[in-house]
Order: C-alpha cells, then structure tokens, then sequence
C-alpha cells in the first residue's frame, strides 16, 4: 500500500522519484540555470571605487585559447587534451567541481589545433557549459580511474582512447601528435596502441600562459584588490583567543562572496 499520501503536513513528499514533471515545468527548470563565471556586485563595486578599469573577459578567452594553439602550431601537435582544471579553465574557461577534479579525472577536453573545442564533462553537468562560446560540442565523459570505474577499467580505457583517437584522426589533418597534461600509463598504451603519439602537454600549457595580454593584467590588478579587501576584513577579526581556523574562514568567505 502507497502510504506516502496520507503524510500530511511538513514531512510530505514534496517530489517523489515516480513523478512525472509537465513540459513547463521543465522548461522552468532549465530557465533556472544561473551558471555564472566571475565578480558579483560587491567586487565590481570596489573596483570602480579604486579606478580599475574592468577587464574585457570575451576578449581574454579569445587571447588565451589563441595562445595555446599558437603552441600547438609551433610543437606540429595534432592538438592537446586537458584534465588539470587550472588548464582546462585556461582554456576554455569552462569550470565545474574543480577542487574535485584535482585528484579525479572526471572532466576534460580537446583542443584541436585547427578544429573544435570539445568539452567531456561529468554526468548531467553539461549545462554549466551552455553559455560558453569557445566550447564546439559537450560530450558526456568516459571515467576511467579506479574511484568511478573500478573492474571495469580496461573495458572504460579502450571506450576512451577509441573516442579521442578518432578525434585526432578526424581533425589532424594526417597528424596523429597529441600532446596531454596528465593522464594515467593506461591511457598512454591505449592510445599509443591506435597509433596516436602522446607529448607533454604540461611545456605547452606553461608557455602559453606565460605571456599575459593587456587585458589579463587588468584582471589580476582587480583581482589583488578583491583579495585586499578580503584580507582587511580578515585582519579585522584577528582578536585574542581566535582561531587560525576561524581567522581563515573569514578570508575564504570574503574571497568567495567576490567571485
């Protein structure tokens, strides 16, 4: 017996997993993504009240993506697959989890040198990629490392170096040089095994960035200010008998409630 109807009150099932939501009401749902990269009010107010003139963000995505395939042209790479998230924002400035996929490998992407952008992303995130530009085609990521796939692998490796072998083969034009920032030796012999040769991809990531356009110096000036003003009001709170944990968590707070 369905017993869930005669619950009443605040201890109702509000969703159930047997619902059947109607076509507005999904279209509600999506309307509802706010997926937003970068400052709010607050910051955007403090840096007008110093006189920093605010970064063009388009343009610096455009600058840096250019840059690194600038590289790829300069390596003769086919083009570059990426897992670091501090790389993959670079470029794509596509984030999602990123404390998480620093030790799990649960999203990344491929840059072609002369081709598309393509963004793997973790299972039923794909919207959080929905209003960016750079980004060619979302694909749902094939996981591989042992937290996700566990016996299964071997069986998950092959799936994942066929699709990214084809990628080469489909936009590298007769070039099968790959370059990749971090990847398990499974994934290295599987795709060595389709012909595909891999190279550090960490050097072209590194010299890629290591020339900063105008406009990404007046990001990192905002970006100090943002970070002074948080340190004031963690040095505000620096009292007798506090904390360092507690001293801490003012400064992250700050730093989070200005993007």
């Amino acid at each position: 017996m369905d017993t869930s109807s005669l619950i009443t009150g605040k201890h109702r099932s509000k969703i159930g997993a047997l619902q059947n939501p109607s076509a507005e009401t999904i279209e509600y749902a999506k309307s509802l993504n706010l997926h937003n990269l970068g400052p709010g009010e607050l910051a955007v107010g403090e840096w007008e009240a110093a006189g920093l003139p605010l970064p063009d963000m388009p343009y610096i995505r455009r600058y840096r993506l250019e840059r690194l395939r600038e590289q790829l042209r300069k390596h003769d790479y086919a083009g570059i697959l990426l897992y670091d998230p501090l790389n993959t924002r670079y470029a794509t400035d596509s984030t999602n989890m990123q404390l998480w996929v620093t030790h799990n490998a649960a999203r990344y992407v491929f840059v072609a040198t002369e081709g598309p952008v393509v963004i793997f992303e973790f299972a039923h995130c794909e919207h959080v990629n929905s209003h960016n530009p750079l980004i060619t085609e979302i694909r749902p990521a094939i996981s591989w490392f042992y937290f996700i796939s566990g016996d299964r692998t071997p069986e998950m490796v092959e799936r994942w170096a066929d699709e990214i072998a084809d990628l080469v083969t489909q936009h590298g034009g007769g070039n099968n040089r790959l370059a990749i920032d971090r990847c398990n030796f499974e994934g290295i012999r599987a795709l060595e095994k389709r012909g595909v040769e891999i190279f550090n991809g960490e050097e072209v990531m590194e010299i890629a960035r290591s020339i900063k356009c105008e406009e990404e110096i007046k990001a990192m000036r905002c970006a100090i200010v943002a970070c002074d003003r948080s340190i004031d009001i963690m040095k505000a709170h620096m009292v007798p008998g506090v904390s360092e944990q507690r001293l801490w968590s003012y400064l992250h707070a700050e730093n989070i409630s200005r993007g």
